[in-house]
């Protein structure tokens, strides 16, 4: 692993490599990041002030930016290099010196210790993963950080006119896309990953109108 300022490049040969998708980087913070702002803010309430935090599937790195003057070390984890770039530049512009971005994959975080860290989180990340990849990430995301805090659909999914937009928008991201989140919903979204890993859930917030959850556990 090499440092370059506020970037964290993983040079491993064993790291999954994954297509980049064209609205990535800078249209994603335009159009994707400023719908996520509750979302941020339900996190950072069950995060401690002066604790430490990794972020699996970063993005633009907008959670770990808002999380800067709350938290005292932040680690980011992005499988898109268009992604990782354009959150690492954002990274340097603001000064974000606490805030580092990893290029590789969560599964395969070896260089970083066991335990690292208070938190690991993930949002709206597992959905996106084929089946056999969400387990791997969650075990890493287990062996870095005490508590865990993901955020992704509910399911079953309420059956409201805004659960429907939502699946067609995933429809709209491709039928490798679509085909994920099918699998995510016909497996039972979060709990079920997480009693794989014989985690507790210790508190569960469902907002949007029911279509999303967050989950605490560890």
């Amino acid at each position: 692993m090499t440092y370059h300022g506020a970037d964290c490049v993983v040079e491993n040969r064993m790291v999954r490599k994954r297509e980049d998708r064209l609205y990535e980087g800078g249209l994603y913070h335009l159009l994707i990041d400023p719908a996520l702002v509750r979302l941020r803010r339900l996190i950072r309430g069950q995060v401690k002030p002066g604790t430490t935090l990794i972020d699996f599937g970063c993005g633009t790195g907008e959670l770990l930016f808002f999380l800067a003057d709350w938290c005292s070390d932040l680690v980011g984890v992005e499988a898109s290099k268009r992604m990782w770039s354009y959150g690492s530049r954002r990274a340097r512009s603001r000064g974000h010196n606490k805030v580092r971005l990893i290029y590789g994959d969560g599964a395969r975080l070896d260089n970083l210790p066991t335990g690292s860290f208070d938190y690991a989180t993930s949002c709206m990340v597992l959905h996106e993963m084929p089946g056999s990849q969400r387990l791997p990430v969650l075990r890493e995301m287990q062996r870095l950080a005490r508590t865990l805090i993901l955020v992704d659909y509910r399911v079953p999914p309420p059956p409201n006119l805004e659960a429907r937009i939502y699946r067609l928008v995933e429809r709209l991201g491709g039928r490798h896309h679509y085909r994920n989140f099918r699998s995510f919903l016909n497996t039972g979204g979060l709990p079920p990953l997480l009693k794989e890993l014989g985690l507790p859930i210790r508190e569960e917030i469902s907002f949007h109108r029911q279509c999303f959850q967050l989950v605490q556990a560890g």
